[in-house]
């Protein structure tokens, strides 16, 4: 008896097995968000809400996607930023759960405070204007750009692992690869002049940075 049930749980394994399926591709239609596997079925994952897909990762098997929690009313006021409030959620295909990691602020007000808010390294109470999101290739993060300064935005990223939001860059984010983090920075350029040290002006350059934010090296000469 304990034999033919060992049986029967093995061929249900083979079974199950067979019949899954890789994820090739995550998709928004009408606000649904769906997921596409490589034998060509498709299927509808979120149907509540305003949604739209971020990323997908293969080896993690969850779908990021953003849903608009509120419109902006100022959106159609001339020379006036506005955004929308939009929770960013996490749908993990293997157990169904589907997570809020964060949400932004609607119009400079509301959404989730970083640990680091008003600080030395973020000037801003809340995220503001989410832009350019890239899931990194392990899908261990979520890098993605918000409001920060007046002369730059500021980037941040969200770690799976510790389920924590973490300062990035100051910069503009440019592009996520397995080789490193793209940014357009901006300094200002110095010389010693007869003992003092004087400015040469704002520049901005393109830069490749480690996952940890370290300089790896300059992809464009400094521009003035």
């Amino acid at each position: 008896m304990k034999r033919f049930i060992t049986s029967i749980v093995t061929t249900i394994l083979l079974l199950n097995l067979c019949n899954a399926q890789m994820l090739i591709n995550a998709f928004t239609k009408d606000g649904k968000i769906f997921v596409q596997y490589e034998n060509g079925s498709s299927k509808e994952i979120v149907s509540k809400g305003d949604n739209s897909v971020i990323a997908y990762t293969k080896t993690k098997n969850f779908v990021v996607y953003q849903r608009v929690i509120k419109k902006s009313k100022t959106a159609k006021n001339e020379g006036e930023e506005s955004y929308d409030q939009l929770s960013i959620r996490v749908f993990n295909l293997t157990t169904k759960k589907d997570t809020v990691i964060f949400t932004t602020c609607l119009d400079g007000l509301g959404g989730t405070k970083p640990d680091y808010a008003n600080s030395s390294i973020y000037p801003n109470n809340n995220l503001c204007n989410f832009e350019y999101p890239s899931l990194t290739n392990n899908g261990e993060r979520l890098y993605f750009q918000t409001n920060g300064w007046t002369v730059c935005p500021a980037i941040h990223y969200y770690n799976f692992k510790t389920n924590k939001l973490v300062f990035f860059k100051a910069g503009w984010l440019q592009k996520v690869t397995a080789k490193g983090i793209e940014v357009q920075i901006t300094g200002i350029e110095t010389k010693k002049n007869q003992g003092q040290i004087e400015s040469k002006g704002r520049y901005t350059q393109n830069c490749l940075f480690d996952i940890n934010g370290n300089l790896i090296k300059e992809l464009s000469a400094k521009e003035f």
